[in-house]
């Protein structure tokens, strides 16, 4: 599965074998559960039908969805039902949550470009504080969501 780029240094014997990156994200869980999964299916058997096990890759950045779709995943593997599973951090040990629909909020990239007249700290006024607009520009993008926006709905 994939890394993030955050070099690991705990010295547990464990940890990555790859300077630089690491699974920080609880992908080392997600692949245990998901292996965990296909080893009790295979011993016991207690489905008709085939089952296809998924990895999805890049998830952090929202990118391993629509790179499975290009690669024409569902084409090349009819499946008439999918679950998802993700780890929940919050939870207590033991529990399973579980619903219809979406759960956990999706990943998106936005560039904002803010530009103004250069200057001098000891003429501020005379200049456009950039740092300080932004600051504002992210507080109002917060503001947005975390007032309209359940913290438990998923967002679209």
């Amino acid at each position: 599965m994939d890394a993030l780029p955050i070099l690991e240094d705990t010295g547990l014997p464990y940890a990555s074998r790859h300077g630089g990156h690491m699974h920080a994200c609880g992908h080392d869980g997600h692949t245990a559960m998901l292996l965990g999964a296909a080893r009790y299916l295979c011993a016991t058997r207690r489905f008709r039908g085939s089952v296809v096990l998924i990895f999805q890759p890049a998830e952090e950045i929202g990118r391993g969805a629509g790179a499975m779709l290009r690669d024409a995943l569902l084409e090349r593997f009819p499946i008439r039902q999918l679950f998802g599973l993700h780890n929940l951090p919050g939870l207590a040990e033991g529990v399973l949550f579980c619903r219809d629909g979406p759960v956990m909020a999706a990943t998106a990239d936005i560039t904002i470009r803010i530009g103004g007249r250069g200057g001098h700290g000891g003429s501020p006024h005379l200049c456009t504080d950039q740092i300080l607009v932004a600051a504002h520009v992210l507080i109002a993008l917060q503001g947005i969501i975390a007032r309209n926006i359940p913290a438990l709905r998923a967002c679209l």
